[in-house]
This record gives C-alpha cells, sequence and structure tokens, in this order.
C-alpha cells in the first residue's frame, strides 16, 4: 500500500478486493499468480498510407471537430475540471485553450490542431516500425 498515492481510489479498491477475496496483499498474490499473456504474439499488419492522404483526413476530421462543437466542448471541460488534469494537455484541447485564451486565431488553432496530430501519427508510425518484427506492410 505504500506504492499507492493515498487518493487513489482506484488502486486501493482493486487492492482492497485482491485481499478480501484471496487474503493476500496484491504483491503475494501477483507473485503467485503473475499475468498471463491472453493471447499469442500475432502479425502484425501495416496498411501504409501516404503522408498526404493523411493529412488530408486529419484536415477533414479537424473541421468536422470544430463544426461538432469542440470549442463548447473543451469550454465545458475546463470550467469542470480546470486545466491541470493531463487530459487537458491533449492535442485540440490545448489548442483550443490557447484559442481562448486569445493567443491564436481560430483559423491558425484548425492549423495547429491538423499538425500536431500529423505530427503524432508520424511518430506513432515510427513507433511501430522500429518496436515489431516481422510487420506485414500493404499499400491502402
Amino acid at each position: 500500500m505504500k506504492n499507492i498515492d493515498k487518493n487513489d481510489s482506484y488502486r486501493i479498491e482493486k487492492a482492497l478486493l485482491i485481499y478480501v477475496a484471496s487474503g493476500q496483499t496484491p504483491t503475494e498474490w501477483f507473485t503467485q499468480n503473475p499475468p498471463k499473456p491472453v493471447i499469442q504474439m500475432m502479425p502484425i499488419y501495416n496498411i501504409e498510407v501516404s503522408r498526404d492522404v493523411i493529412r488530408e483526413r486529419i484536415r477533414k476530421r479537424t473541421s468536422a471537430m470544430l463544426e461538432m462543437g469542440l470549442i463548447d466542448e473543451v469550454c465545458f471541460l475546463e470550467h469542470k475540471y480546470s486545466r491541470l488534469p493531463n487530459a487537458m494537455r491533449s492535442i485540440g484541447i490545448v489548442e483550443v485553450l490557447d484559442f481562448l485564451d486569445g493567443k491564436v486565431e481560430k483559423g491558425a488553432m484548425s492549423e495547429l490542431i491538423s499538425i500536431h496530430t500529423a505530427q503524432l501519427a508520424k511518430r506513432q508510425q515510427t513507433f511501430n516500425k522500429t518496436q515489431f518484427d516481422d510487420i506485414i506492410s500493404a499499400p491502402s
């Protein structure tokens, strides 16, 4: 329990459930019952999509999100949770908050959301290429 923050109600509850059900601490229980993979290694497929196509899809998705009320949603989230939770530093939220603070115009906000999303997509592609062996790639 010393490794669980006193405000982490989720982990405290899980630890208590393990103790009540088994009579063991979570450390003891997991030592005797290590997690087993649910599935064996399966082939990893990568559908290659050109960066131009990805950028266009991101641009369209960003536009759709703004039309569907992204700015209002971010206002609601900020009012309800403040800017402190890590989730409030997500792509899209940061840019909208900058817009609301008057740091960027609406068009620049939309462009920044698209740019930052495309950068994330590139990092994800790079990660997948470098972390997994025997990836099966196919063009879209």
